[in-house]
């Protein structure tokens, strides 16, 4: 929850079951007072490029008919007091839009794709359900502005509108979203995955010693040195750099219309392929990502690079609890080049190993609880630079147990992913309840996204059967040539 100063308080802002705050049809989620970094960073992000929507959220298919609005009443209200919104309509629906009905051949993804195309207040959440889905089942659309929180936050609201939190549980430091934890499928995995309820189950992939970074053994001493370095390094490397821009950006174009499409798979696939690899979850998704990017030219960078922002979650022991953002965009170039598909994982795992410990340094999150609020949205304008990060790859991980909302069992997961101005691809993977789901929002044609869709889905195929490749192996691997020189 957010306190007057935007902090968390850690208490709720109205009675149990009544309106936060007296109901006056303005955004009264909208934190107020000085704001920490990177909080300010979106709020001054989204200032800077209002045409693009900030949305994030889940799409839940439930086990037959929606619940009703009291049902779902007594679901929301901790979702409620947890972010600190005070509902304009009498009720902890803030901004919901109801109950719609599906045609016959309306499917999940269909609600996902129509969730995105409509817009959302800042600093504003929402939530509405769908019946009539095919096989009886009905859809539940939650969706936040980006401003109000971070992924790892929104598997914080996932756990208490599921009532996954449990008592004396206090929001996702709590065994859920701390987002991008060390252990996030694996050591160091990179993204914004949460440390789910549940989530280190005994078919949790963990790093083999070919994974681990030989600095390791040099114990704490070394890291503490290595580590503030090093990630000042990444971090600051960024803000040195020109902005470059995209021509979109520059002429002021009207934002384009967002497509959305999805790839499921069991999320033991991607553990089996991380565990025989000696990587992790993230780096299986990475390098997936890499080559289906491989037959989609059209979506490299200018200088046909393609750099995945990975966000970080930096939320230490003060802030495990804290739905807000607390995460530092990371820029990981992805090895679309490589031909081969093990190639490309070992490659994608020595770009990633150690880089998410040492964002996570006291040191770094002491330094960025520094950064002035002004200094923010600056930052950010060249953590999202087009024309350097060619794509945003976000990764949340949720709860392996069931989930229940308002009596109905959770069927399926998908999530929704926000696209930064001027990029034309957004892909985010959730694991939940033993699924993994990647998500991509692109400005191409739904056609073109479900055919990524499908050829991420493929590379995952290719990866299970391929072979470990050594490190000093893929260390002699040219991964500059152009994609057009190495194409199959």
């Amino acid at each position: 929850m957010t306190g007057k100063r935007g902090k968390p308080s850690g208490k709720p802002t109205g009675k149990r079951g009544q309106p936060t705050g007296k109901p006056t049809g303005q955004p009264s989620g909208k934190p107020t007072g000085k704001l920490p970094f990177p909080d300010a960073a979106l709020v001054a992000y989204g200032k800077a490029h209002p045409g693009t929507g900030l949305t994030i959220g889940v799409v839940l298919e439930l086990e037959g008919p929606p619940p009703g609005r009291r049902q779902l009443d007594a679901s929301l209200r901790p979702v409620a007091e947890l972010l600190g919104t005070g509902p304009s309509d009498g009720g902890p629906w803030t901004g919901a839009d109801g109950n719609a009905k599906a045609a016959p051949e309306r499917g999940l993804t269909d609600v996902a794709h129509e969730a995105l195309a409509r817009p959302l207040e800042p600093h504003r959440w929402s939530c509405s359900t769908v019946a009539g889905l095919p096989g009886g089942t009905s859809a539940l659309v939650w969706r936040a502005d980006h401003r109000l929180l971070d992924g790892a936050g929104v598997v914080g609201v996932l756990a208490a509108l599921t009532g996954a939190l449990g008592p004396g549980a206090h929001g996702p430091g709590a065994h859920g979203p701390g987002a991008l934890g060390p252990d996030a499928h694996g050591p160091d995995a990179l993204g914004p995955g949460a440390h789910g309820l549940g989530a280190h189950g005994p078919g949790a992939a963990t790093a083999s010693p070919a994974r681990a970074e030989p600095w390791r053994a040099r114990g704490a001493l070394h890291r503490a040195v290595t580590d503030p370095l090093r990630a000042a390094w990444l971090c600051g490397t960024p803000l040195l750099e020109r902005r470059r821009g995209s021509a979109a950006e520059a002429a002021g174009d009207p934002p384009a219309t967002l497509s959305y499409a999805c790839a499921e798979t069991d999320l033991g696939l991607l553990r089996g392929i991380a565990r025989r690899h000696g990587t992790t979850v993230n780096d299986v998704y990475l390098a997936a990502l890499s080559g289906a990017l491989r037959a989609q030219p059209q979506l490299h960078g200018h200088d046909g690079q393609m750099r995945a922002l990975v966000p970080v979650n930096v939320r230490g022991p003060g802030d495990a609890a804290v739905l807000r953002n607390r995460h530092i965009p990371l820029r990981i170039p992805l090895p679309v080049a490589e031909p081969d598909a093990g190639r490309r994982l070992t490659l994608v795992a020595a770009r990633t190993a150690g880089r998410a410990r040492a964002l996570r340094h006291p040191l770094v999150r002491a330094v960025f609880r520094s950064v002035p609020a002004v200094a923010g949205g600056w930052c950010f304008e060249r953590y999202f630079d087009p024309g350097r990060a060619t794509l945003l790859a976000s990764n949340v991980r949720g709860p392996s147990s069931p989930l229940v909302v308002a009596g109905r069992r959770v069927l399926r997961i998908l999530p929704l992913n926000f696209l930064p101005a001027g990029h034309r691809l957004s892909t985010v993977l959730a694991t939940a309840q033993g699924r993994a789901v990647a998500g991509f929002t692109t400005t191409e044609p739904r056609s073109a996204a479900e055919s990524f869709a499908a050829a991420w889905l493929g590379e995952l195929r290719v990866l299970a059967t391929a072979g470990p490749w050594g490190r000093s192996q893929a260390a002699g691997v040219d991964a500059t040539a152009s994609p057009a020189a190495s194409a199959r």
